[in-house]
């Protein structure tokens, strides 16, 4: 019975199949018993026969679409096609196929095929438009779809799909015209409007996505997604400000969003926002405290807006989670460097070139570290260290040029500025150079020229890149050339007294008028009072205790070259109603860098007791000067005086103070040294001042400043050794300490007040113990 059936059915097919398509029997039979692979094997040897049967491989294709084979079925479609290349059908059928089998270009070039035999079937050209935008082929992908709302017009979706076809292919104007059609029929899409505000911006008219926005926030209201559009949109415009008032109010949507704080962070535009920046940033790291991009953006932030406490706090919470993040050990070094903690910065600097000694900028800074700190010959040190690495140059030689300027070495630093000026024309730190250098090499009115050269640059760089740190450093400039130009007023008054029963108390006035850089007139006037207890042997021939001498000068300074310079004065002093002429003569000579000379001659009263004075003792001093510093840490001081006497005695003397440069901080300056005195006259007429044959001195010296800042400062100085004159039969211990502290030293008023303490002999009186005290004003103009 069953037999008889299934020959009935298979009849059937077999008259139905006549005129038309013919399946083979077995095929069919193998189908319906869920043989597919033998129906399979039955088509293909049917087609074996006559490959021209798409019927057939159409079949292969639902049967391997069946297996899951997508691939096979549309490969056996792809066949079907070859032998009937006009059956539209048959080209869309196997671009489904190919899409199924995620073969998108081959799926792109069947429904080509299907279109280009029904052009007008909106089905073929709804599937071309989908497939070209999935292969970025925006311009067919946007055709396809303008030709589906010709053929369908008022359908939304296809419309939406134009816009974002065209926006795609880059025509923003054909989109705009889509968009505005689907957002004004379908209101209620939050996506499409967002997408509409998105695309006005893209087109550059934003009062047009403004006002989409508006409408957006009146139909939908404020929302995250809203706020975070709205920024991008206002960042697109350049309107950054009203970009971070939008991510502000986005914060009110995700407050505990730390990523939305820190873009929050990023996006204020100027310094004077540095305050809400920092808010936002700080926020962020309170959500997330580990996170070291939001902690490195909030040093970059607090360096910025020179808050150096912040930055340094969040380089060393960097460094407790990553102990040898570079980034942090050389941020921390920055930092310190511009907010003048150099020591702090000097070890920073070092620890990170240990291990990272490849990066040529933070050698260079280290550097400019230690010239900050006055260690100019370490600085030079690490130059050739830098060079030996990195090779002669421009970084090593602007750099090292800067040293040996600062250093009191302006002939090789104007060589090296000369040299690189052609290639660097208008460089802002080869003027700086050339700045510092012409002041050290006593050319001043080079020296303000270039400076204002310097400022000029200087301005010219902050406009390009903003305010930076080391904008300081030419404010620092100008007030180190110009204080010693300007015109000044001092008053002072000291006291001083001796073991021997003597004291002095001087008060004067004195000032300077600057007529030009070169030139300069000055003079002052002092009373100096005198005493000496009855007894001592240094009070007046007729015993008073007490006597003054007055004194009034004017005088002139003009420097002829860089390397001469001479000043003279003359004036009159008088004690007792004893008038007399004072006066003195100079020569400042610097033939080379390293050693400079004063030669001069003085003469006036030897007001050093009453005694001498009311003799009216005169003094003429002849005294040369010199100081040689034959590198950058050994200086070495020495003086040769011959004076003559107008009660016929002779003085000679002989000083000698080599020391060396130990220690260059942030606060203290340390040098070490020894010094020999030695001086002779030729008799003691007892008239009133310390006369010995023969006195030596010898001591180890210790020279400190303490720097409290570029305007205040201390100065003290110890000395420790023997002495001894002619009377002595052998040497005494002698130490001293000498102090001078200073106020506003670069300022409009300046004070200084000094101290000291001795027991050696050697005084212009002979006492074996003196102390003194002494104070002066200076107000500059």
């Amino acid at each position: 019975m069953n037999r008889l059936l299934l020959s009935s059915i298979l009849m059937s097919v077999s008259l139905a199949a006549i005129g038309a398509e013919v399946v083979p029997d077995a095929g069919l039979r193998a189908e319906m018993e869920g043989r597919w692979n033998d129906a399979i094997k039955v088509y293909q040897e049917a087609l074996q026969r006559d490959a021209g049967q798409t019927h057939l491989w159409q079949r292969i294709a639902d049967i391997q679409a069946r297996q899951g084979n997508p691939a096979a079925a549309a490969d056996a479609l792809e066949q079907a096609t070859r032998h009937a290349p006009n059956d539209a059908k048959l080209w869309f059928r196997l671009s489904q196929a190919q899409g199924s089998a995620k073969r998108d270009a081959a799926a792109l070039e069947a429904v080509k095929h299907a279109v280009a035999l029904d052009p007008n079937n909106v089905e073929y050209l709804r599937a071309q438009a989908v497939l070209a935008s999935s292969t970025k082929d925006f311009a067919l992908s946007a055709s396809s779809y303008a030709k589906v709302l010709e053929l369908a017009p008022g359908d939304m979706a296809t419309t939406l799909a134009a816009g974002r076809a065209n926006v795609w292919k880059g025509d923003r104007d054909s989109a705009r015209k889509y968009y505005q059609v689907y957002v004004k029929a379908q209101p209620q899409d939050k996506v499409a409007l967002m997408e509409y505000i998105e695309l006005e911006a893209e087109r550059g008219d934003y009062p047009a996505a403004l006002a989409a926005g508006e409408l957006y926030r009146q139909r939908y209201g404020e929302s995250l997604e809203y706020w975070l559009r709205m920024a991008d949109l206002y960042a697109l415009s350049g309107n950054d400000q009203a970009s971070a008032e939008a991510l502000q109010n986005a914060t009110r949507f995700s407050a505990n969003d730390p990523a939305l704080f820190y873009r929050l962070a990023q996006a204020y535009p100027s310094l004077k926002d540095a305050k809400h920046a920092m808010a936002a940033i700080n926020r962020a790291v309170e959500l997330d405290s580990r996170n070291l991009e939001y902690l490195q953006s909030r040093a970059d932030l607090a360096a910025w807006s020179s808050d150096y406490p912040t930055a340094l706090d969040s380089y060393r919470r960097i460094l407790a989670i990553d102990p040898n993040n570079p980034g942090a050990i050389l941020g921390i070094a920055r930092v310190n460097a511009w907010s003048g903690q150099t020591d702090e910065s000097a070890k920073y600097y070092k620890a990170y070139l240990a291990k990272h000694p490849q990066v040529q900028v933070a050698w260079i800074e280290y550097i400019e570290v230690e010239t900050e700190r006055g260690d100019y010959a370490r600085a030079i040190e690490l130059l050739e260290e830098y060079r030996q690495r990195f090779g002669d140059i421009d970084p090593y030689k602007k750099q090292k040029a800067r040293v040996l300027a600062w250093a009191d070495r302006p002939t090789p630093a104007l060589g090296i500025v000369d040299a690189m000026e052609p290639a660097a024309h208008k460089d802002y730190h080869l003027s700086y150079t050339r700045t510092v250098a012409l002041n050290s090499a006593h050319r001043p009115r080079e020296a303000l020229a270039s400076l204002e050269e310097t400022k000029r640059l200087r301005a010219q760089m902050k406009e390009t890149e903003g305010e930076v740190p080391e904008v300081k450093e030419t404010h620092d400039l100008e007030r180190v050339i110009k204080t010693p130009l300007r015109s000044f007023v001092r008053f002072s008054a000291n006291y001083g007294t001796a073991s021997d029963r003597t004291a002095t108390r001087p008060v004067g006035i004195d000032g300077q008028y600057q007529i030009s850089p070169e030139t300069r007139l000055f003079g002052g006037a002092d009373r100096l009072w005198l005493h000496a207890a009855t007894g001592s042997g240094f009070e007046t021939p007729d015993g008073r205790e007490n006597t003054a001498y007055n004194r009034a000068w004017l005088g002139l300074g003009h420097r002829f070259t860089p390397k001469l310079a001479v000043d003279a004065r003359v004036g009159g002093g008088s004690t007792d109603g004893k008038q007399r002429l004072i006066y003195e003569v100079g020569a400042d000579f610097q033939p080379v860098d390293e050693l400079a000379t004063r030669l001069s001659r003085r003469q006036d009263l030897y007001a050093v007791s009453p005694r001498a004075a009311a003799l009216g003792i005169e003094r003429r001093e002849n005294i040369l000067n010199a100081t040689w510093t034959p590198d950058l840490r050994w200086t070495i001081d020495g003086m040769l005086a011959y004076d003559t006497f107008s009660d016929s005695n002779i003085r000679s003397e002989l000083d000698l103070a080599p020391r060396r440069a130990f220690l260059r901080t942030q606060r203290l300056n340390l040098d070490l040294g020894v010094s020999g005195q030695w001086f002779s006259f030729n008799h003691d007429p007892g008239n009133g001042y310390y006369a010995p044959r023969m006195y030596q001195r010898y001591a180890v010296n210790v020279y400190t400043y303490w720097k409290f800042s570029d305007d205040d400062g201390l100065s003290v100085t110890f000395s420790l050794g023997p002495w001894k004159d002619n009377t002595l039969t052998g040497y005494r211990p002698g130490a001293d300490i000498v102090a001078e502290g200073t106020i506003g030293l670069y300022r409009d008023w300046m004070f200084k007040v000094q101290a000291g303490l001795s027991n050696y002999g050697g005084g212009t009186t002979g006492a074996y113990r003196s102390r003194g005290f002494g104070l002066s004003v200076t107000r500059r103009f």
